[in-house]
């Protein structure tokens, strides 16, 4: 099996194209021109300050959310500051149909569900950036260092951007580089021994080239006995102004997360073991993610009417290292254990070009989006287990766990192979503006999917090609300039991996979606949203009846209707809420494990959160108060419902800032205001993670 530790030829070569790009530029730009004189950097990235405008990915094009067909949560630069969001999953408290998915403590992959419908466990769920496809392969968790606001896409999405875009998308704006010389320095630490340093920094290097660069370090303990994470992040970014109509963008981000790998606590007859107890083996040490992301983005205005994006990907994701967890109960005092090592390795390199365009056929108005997109993907997967069956051999204690007494030898291959795919996306929509009241969008992407394992083990080698089509089709009705009505449909494709118990690649997922809804924009600042959607999806693969076999199962078919509800309301000039609330009926049709209606993981039919930011004055000295309420209902504990249920909480998280100079900035965070003991998500009974008790977080500010 290959293993490869150092940077693909394709990153040296893009690192390479750019510096002589950027050198060539300086020679170019006339002496006599000043940066004062230069025109501001155009990006393709939307710069989203306003809740109520929609995200240019929903359909290229920036317009009014009224004026659009689809509907997004938006969590804005100042909402990741004041809540003071250092993850993804932070930010889901705010929004509503995303629900946080992960089953691994210490938070190694980004994974949460759309609308009732989540992507493999392993991997963590795919994203877009600055508008473009997302880059499928192992990440580490996003740091918030360089991101400007995150925009969950509701809807059909896999119509413009392929896979992945499944009951909606998470499209994240990175901070752009700036003319201007500005840095902030940033250092936090909290209550539960979690240290944290950033710098994002941005200027002009000469007349005709701009850096940014966002650097963090996190040193974190945790409630949880045994079990820490270190994290190194660094995002240099450089923007060349070739001309007026032509800018270059290179875009890198490099990560290192390593941590103790924790599976949570076991759940025994309805009752949890101590949410401060580890129960893997300290001995294991630690996981290590390598997340390697290298974007050429080259932006063109034709004219006023028509632009390109063209955009060159690269990404390598390294995991590796070895966890102790628990298999079984012996008893209500004792839990079984197996060990188990992993080694995988993705590398995808991609490239889109996409062209917008506007133009009219009369009193019809017409903005046409094309889009090509090519893609190579491999995966290498190396996995180790200890003997079946010696899980008794190495138990622990529940009430009182004691390490070192068994450590079990990796004798079993479980995983050794390599899997690639490759990907040609063709895509053309057209949104038409009929007249000031409708508008239609008609969109289709044909597929050229073609994917191939090779299991070491075995000899075994499976290939398969799909050429699907996913079209999408929505239609936007406004009665006023502040209310408008709208429905939309789509379909999706998405490949699973692995070999099935016949050494047959698996089916494709295939969803179809629709949703109807409304917006009704009653101030300029406020509005309230209301959306019924309806998902259906065939081929989503389960764990079978042991769920640390390794081994999958097509489970058939599946579907989620809800129904989603968003007041956003400026209250006042200094008060701002957000209420959000989700109906959501996620349930099997028909499956070869799970029984016709049962539940599916880690989805509650009913979630809820509340938010407000009042900014106010002490003296002279600009201040703010935020505080979130967050509910999360009854939801199924195990991969198959068994009957087991993770139960409702609500969390009250709050904080306050104040400036006491124009330049620095102090905030305290206080989560889990009450101290409330809950249970975030699970995988099985035995892997359930508990949520963090009581913590206070203090961060310094300096801005020069």
């Amino acid at each position: 099996m290959p293993h490869r530790f150092l940077l693909h030829p394709l990153t040296w070569g893009i690192l390479a194209a750019s510096i002589s790009a950027t050198s060539h530029a300086a020679d170019q730009v006339s002496d006599s021109t000043t940066i004062s004189d230069l025109p501001t950097i155009t990006v393709s990235a939307e710069k989203q300050d306003e809740r109520h405008l929609s995200s240019q990915a929903i359909t290229q094009f920036k317009h009014n959310l009224l004026e659009v067909p689809f509907t997004k949560s938006h969590v804005s630069e100042k909402d990741i500051q004041n809540y003071n969001i250092q993850r993804v999953s932070d930010a889901l408290a705010l929004v509503n149909g995303v629900m946080y998915q992960d089953s691994y403590g210490g938070g190694f992959w980004d994974n949460y569900s759309f609308r009732g419908f989540s992507t493999d466990p392993n991997m963590g769920t795919m994203y877009m950036r600055n508008g473009l496809s997302s880059l499928s392969g192992i990440h580490a968790p996003r740091d918030m260092v360089n991101i400007q606001s995150i925009d969950f896409l509701k809807g059909p999405m896999a119509a413009m951007y392929g896979q992945g875009a499944i009951g909606g998308i998470m499209n994240i704006t990175t901070k752009q580089p700036e003319w201007q010389p500005k840095t902030e320095v940033s250092v936090s630490g909290s209550t539960e021994r979690q240290y944290r340093g950033s710098i994002d920094t941005t200027g002009a290097i000469n007349d005709a080239l701009t850096y940014r660069l966002g650097v963090a370090y996190e040193n974190n303990q945790s409630f949880r006995d045994h079990v820490d994470n270190q994290h190194n992040y660094i995002a240099p970014q450089l923007a060349w102004k070739i001309s007026d109509q032509t800018q270059l963008n290179l875009d890198t981000e490099f990560a290192n997360y390593r941590g103790v790998f924790d599976r949570g606590i076991p759940m025994v007859n309805g009752q949890f073991g101590n949410i401060h107890s580890f129960y893997g083996e300290p001995s294991d040490g630690d996981i290590k993610i390598k997340d390697q992301m290298l974007q050429l983005r080259l932006n063109h205005q034709l004219n006023d009417n028509w632009d390109s994006t063209t955009a060159l990907s690269y990404e390598h994701g390294e995991r590796e290292g070895t966890s102790t967890e628990i298999s079984s109960l012996k008893d209500e005092q004792t839990a079984n254990r197996f060990r188990r090592y992993r080694h995988f390795e993705t590398d995808t390199t991609q490239f889109q070009q996409i062209l917008r365009g506007k133009f009219s056929t009369g009193s019809i108005r017409h903005e046409v989006v094309a889009n090509v997109e090519a893609g190579h993907y491999t995966i290498d997967q190396l996995q180790l287990r200890s003997a079946s069956g010696a899980d008794k051999d190495n138990q622990i204690n529940i009430a009182n766990p004691v390490y070192g007494q068994t450590i079990l030898p990796l004798t079993r291959t479980t995983k050794y192979n390599q899997e690639t795919q490759d990907m040609l996306g063709l895509n053309l929509q057209d949104q038409i503006f009929l007249n000031d009241q409708w508008n239609v969008v008609l969109g289709g992407r044909y597929n050229r999917l073609q994917q191939q394992i090779d299991d070491y083990r075995t000899g075994i080698s499976a290939k398969q090609a799909f050429t699907p089509f996913t079209p999408r089709a929505a239609i936007n009705y406004q009665p006023t300039a502040k209310w408008s009505l709208y429905s939309n449909w789509g379909k999706s494709f998405e490949l699973n991996t692995g070999l099935d118990k016949n050494n047959q690649l698996y089916a494709p997922e295939k969803t179809e979606s629709w949703e109807i809804g409304t917006k009704y924009q009653f101030l300029p600042k406020s509005w309230l949203g209301l959306t019924y959607f309806n998902l259906d999806k065939h081929h989503l693969l389960t764990e079978g009846t042991k769920g640390i076999s390794d081994s999958y199962v097509d489970s058939g078919h599946v579907q989620s209707h809800g129904l989603e509800v968003e007041l956003q309301h400026q209250l006042t000039e200094n008060l701002r809420i957000n209420a959000n609330y989700t109906l959501t009926h996620a349930s099997v049709i028909e499956s070869e494990v799970d029984t016709k209606g049962a539940r599916l993981k880690n989805i509650p039919k009913h979630t809820a959160n509340l938010s407000a930011d009042y900014q106010f004055h002490i003296a002279d000295y600009p201040a703010g108060l935020v505080g979130n309420l967050n509910y999360f209902g009854k939801r199924s504990a195990n991969y198959i419902d068994n009957g087991t249920s993770l139960p409702s909480f609500t969390v009250v998280n709050v904080g306050g800032y104040l400036l006491p100079r124009p330049d620095v900035r102090v905030q305290l965070n206080i989560s889990n205001l009450f101290n409330h003991t809950y249970y975030v998500s699970s995988y099985t009974n035995y892997w359930v993670q508990p949520g963090e008790p009581l913590k206070a977080t203090l961060t310094l500010n300096w801005t020069f």
